[in-house]
């Protein structure tokens, strides 16, 4: 309808008691679901939200994008606040804009980064359970930052994805990928135009290898460059990785 406005959110979720994202038959507690039920009994109105793309069950977020279209002359600043009084308590919208009418979270979508967290502590912590990966080890935070070094760049990722196919093709352009430790934290960051599916977690999964030194820059640079998947190592569990943010053009986005 030509009064519809376009309104981006910015959402943050603890996934560990999500069914993923995408919404799903049966009455499956999803993001997805769970927020357009929470924004069609506020507005009053049918809301269906665009993700900028699925988290799998377990997998968190901290700046997961979606848009919706509606006809409520709500403020985006008003419309967060009133969200965030109904939605459940590891879901929170935290921040809310006004779009072209035409934007897609999903299509305009610059860049994404990801991010997975390992604890290399004596023991493991029980407050970091559910979103970080323990690692009785202590991690070689250097060797992983070498490893990590050969992946930036415009290529064929395959080798490191489960995708058997992919509409795109296999190749994207990752810009960065680094390795900061914080205390007994271990984080490893990705960004790029795109992610394959389970290409975050297979790349982490890279870094703890290099992280307990049994792979090293030249195997892994190897492993990409063969396009061999049974190469690389198995995907981490989901609960270590979060969508951290999306970035859009700001021409999408009016004044």
């Amino acid at each position: 309808m030509p009064d519809q406005r376009n309104i981006l959110l910015v959402l943050a979720y603890d996934g560990t008691d999500f069914s993923g994202w995408q919404r799903l038959g049966g009455g499956a507690r999803t993001v997805q679901k769970t927020l357009e039920d929470a924004l069609s009994s506020l507005l009053g109105e049918k809301i269906n939200v665009v993700g900028s793309g699925r988290t799998d069950a377990g997998v968190h977020a901290d700046g997961q994008a979606a848009n919706f279209w509606t006809q409520s002359a709500l403020s985006p600043a008003t419309l967060a606040a009133r969200l965030n009084e109904v939605l459940p308590p590891d879901l929170a919208c935290v921040g809310a804009r006004e779009a072209v009418p035409a934007f897609h979270a999903r299509y305009r979508a610059v860049s994404k980064t990801y991010a997975y967290r390992f604890h290399d502590g004596h023991y493991p912590d029980p407050f970091a359970r559910r979103w970080s990966f323990h690692v009785s080890a202590r991690l070689d935070v250097p060797a992983i930052a070498s490893v990590l070094a050969v992946l930036p760049g415009e290529r064929d990722f395959s080798a490191l994805s489960n995708a058997k196919a992919d509409a795109r093709g296999f190749v994207r352009n990752l810009t960065s990928a680094i390795v900061e430790r914080y205390g007994d934290l271990v984080e490893v960051s990705f960004t790029a135009d795109g992610f394959l599916y389970n290409q975050a977690r297979v790349m982490a999964a890279c870094a703890l290898e290099a992280g307990l030194g049994r792979m090293d820059a030249a195997t892994l640079s190897g492993i990409v460059e063969a396009r061999n998947r049974d190469r690389a190592p198995g995907t981490l569990g989901a609960y270590g990785l979060r969508l951290v943010g999306v970035e859009y053009r700001g021409e999408d986005f009016p004044g």
